[in-house]
């Protein structure tokens, strides 16, 4: 909707201009030209002081970190020296917890191997290479005791891959017998 005023020009509302002195003339020009350099000089050192504070106050910040810094060293490094400590516990003790855990294995090793022996026959040495394999030194009087035995610890959960490496004759007093060496793979 658009609104007319019929009113004449003298009964109509009058609104209030307010009117800037005139800049004409040497004197109010130069007037607000000092005006306008001062507070533009005021404006360029209050900027200043405040970012001379500014600086300051984070030069003493930087002052009161570097203070608390050396005051914490002795800890950091005391915490430093520990976890390293943590660390060559933490190791000894997998080292532990590794051994407990076949801490029986080579008893049940050794049980299965005297199970498993046929009469008239002994051994002569069991010696664990490199902990995965094993090799089983004997005496028996027959081929067919070692093929007994080697089949035996073949079907035992603990050896694999049992194979003959020596089969030869040897005398014991006046007895004939067979000297052998058998070496498997072992798994706890």
């Amino acid at each position: 909707m658009i609104k007319i005023n019929l009113l004449p020009p003298e009964d109509r509302k009058k609104t209030h201009r307010i009117k800037l002195p005139a800049l004409s003339g040497g004197g109010p020009k130069a007037v607000w030209m000092i005006a306008g350099i001062v507070v533009y000089a005021g404006m360029v050192i209050a900027i200043g002081s405040l970012q001379s504070k500014s600086a300051r106050d984070l030069e003493a910040k930087i002052t009161k970190v570097k203070q608390e810094s050396e005051a914490l060293a002795p800890q950091l490094e005391r915490i430093r020296q520990l976890t390293k400590e943590r660390e060559e516990v933490d190791r000894r003790l997998g080292i532990i917890a590794s051994l407990d855990r076949e801490r029986y294995f080579r008893v049940q090793l050794l049980n299965d191997i005297s199970e498993k022996m046929p009469p008239n026959s002994w051994l002569t040495s069991v010696k664990e290479n490199g902990g995965t394999e094993i090799t089983i030194d004997g005496v028996t009087f027959s081929n067919y005791l070692i093929a007994d035995l080697m089949s035996s610890l073949d079907k035992s959960d603990h050896f694999d891959l049992v194979a003959l490496s020596i089969a030869q004759e040897g005398r014991i007093l006046d007895h004939k017998v067979i000297q052998f060496t058998l070496s498997s793979r072992i798994t706890p």
